[in-house]
């Protein structure tokens, strides 16, 4: 439906969509287009409001609000690609779409969060994440370049029930569309960055240790590659400013898509990641090769030339192209290779493009992850050493982390370049890809250099919008 409806008129088509379909109850979807807003002011209104939320930016590009739980599913332990496919189908199938709106980008759609492994521990710590959460969010606010749109979903039981639920949708319209004033927010007093520096130093000796078992098992021939990551936690028991962080992050990471997940307000996981794992738009199927790493305040063309970072980003190319080819999808395009900035990183990247009719993002999900430029090669040989030499499970640390329409379009991230607030504490968890060549204070380096630039963009100065 058009921005340009009032309620009266807004709700004439609402009630004659809902009689049309010939139903009496069920779990409806709204959808109205908006005037085009800022999605991180938008997302500052709300975010201290619900409990949960999540959030999702990649500029002029599909991007999106999720609020509030309408329908939701959380899983431990395996087959949680296989899960989320069913809660997916089956909510989809129920979904009784009330609105006009045609606009592929407008579409219903499912979040999802995955960790990094099964989570097959008997016993787990409060800290432990899910192996899955699919949401179907309650209110759902979607931007694509220009162009945005607010959608609810709510079950209803009778034409009563449904015009609370327009009014409740018109109301939250409103308060997009005519914010009050929000009182600044700026003069916040974060630890300073010398406190994350002696904490990154203190975990040096373990690190060492860890890269050099690392660069031992591609030098026996016992793993081709093997991505290894450290975690540093400090206590922060200010309030975590997440839109301050978030606006940072958009005016200093260009080209990474900021992203939140907030299970309540004392677990949220947020960051800044260079790396999309898949988007597929019909009928364009695109993966990404993000791999090898350098500042971007060096020569970040240095990286065409280096042996260790070619082979690094190789495997992951390597990779992708094989799991289209297992997908019987052989008419693939490679993008030439080229360096991105990533504010203050620089990455190799290559995109592999591929038209199709339709394909199941889920056995894309289970299939590319984890990548060689999370995990490792050969991937389950990786995966094992990980979780042996690693001290910590990385939770939902360099999982997937996106969404699926109601036509089977969907994007999911690689959650990485990010921290998860947690019982009053910060956690950082970076790591570096080892190959043969990999020399350890190189990947040690490497590491601080992720770390630090996020740390900067939460300890240092003041945000400016």
């Amino acid at each position: 439906m058009k921005n340009n409806l009032n309620y009266s008129d807004f709700l004439k088509v609402v009630f004659s969509n809902f009689d049309k379909k010939g139903v009496s109850a069920g779990l409806v979807s709204i959808c109205i287009e908006l005037p085009c807003i800022d999605l991180f002011d938008t997302y500052e209104l709300y975010v201290d409001k619900y409990s949960f939320s999540s959030f999702l930016e990649e500029e002029n590009k599909l991007s999106y609000i999720a609020l509030e739980k309408c329908k939701y599913l959380t899983l431990e332990g395996p087959n949680k690609f296989k899960v989320a496919k069913e809660f997916t189908s089956e909510s989809f199938k129920n979904l009784i779409n009330l609105s006009d709106e045609s606009n592929t980008y407008a579409l219903s759609k499912i979040i999802y969060f995955f960790s990094f492994s099964e989570n097959l521990k008997k016993k787990y710590s409060s800290c432990d994440v899910p192996g899955l959460e699919v949401i179907l969010p309650k209110i759902l606010i979607i931007k694509n370049n220009n162009r945005c749109w607010l959608r609810i979903n709510a079950h209803v039981e009778g034409k009563s029930s449904l015009r609370s639920l327009t009014e409740e949708f018109w109301s939250i319209r409103n308060q997009i569309l005519y914010p009050k004033k929000q009182k600044s927010k700026n003069n916040f007093d974060y630890p300073k960055m010398s406190y994350f520096t002696s904490s990154l130093e203190l975990s040096n000796n373990y690190l060492k240790q860890l890269i050099n078992k690392g660069i031992q098992l591609v030098e026996e021939d016992i793993l081709e590659k093997i991505v290894l990551a450290s975690r540093v936690k400090i206590a922060l028991k200010n309030k975590l400013y997440l839109i301050q962080i978030l606006k940072k992050l958009k005016n200093n990471q260009p080209n990474t898509y900021k992203y939140v997940w907030k299970r309540n307000g004392k677990d949220i996981t947020f960051g800044a990641s260079p790396e999309k794992l898949f988007s597929f738009h019909k009928p364009n199927l695109i993966l990404e090769a993000i791999a090898g790493t350098v500042s971007s305040n060096l020569n970040p063309d240095s990286l065409l030339e280096s042996t260790k970072d070619l082979k690094e980003h190789n495997y992951v190319v390597h990779y992708l192209i094989d799991c289209l080819k297992f997908l019987k999808i052989n008419n693939y395009i490679k993008s030439a290779l080229k360096v991105t900035s990533f504010g203050e990183i620089s990455h190799l990247q290559t995109l592999i493009c591929a038209k199709i009719d339709s394909i199941c993002p889920f056995d894309l999900l289970r299939i590319l992850h984890p990548s060689p430029a999370v995990c490792g090669s050969p991937k389950k040989k990786a995966i094992n050493w990980i979780n042996t030499l690693e001290s910590f499970s990385r939770g939902n640390y360099a999982s997937p982390m996106g969404w699926v329409d109601s036509e089977g379009n969907s994007e999911f991230i690689v959650a990485i370049r990010g921290a998860r607030y947690i019982d009053q504490h910060l956690e950082f968890i970076a790591g570096s890809g080892i190959v043969k060549g990999s020399i350890a204070n190189k990947e040690i380096e490497e590491i601080q250099l992720k770390f630090k630039s996020l740390v900067k963009q939460i300890f240092l100065a003041k945000t400016t919008k």
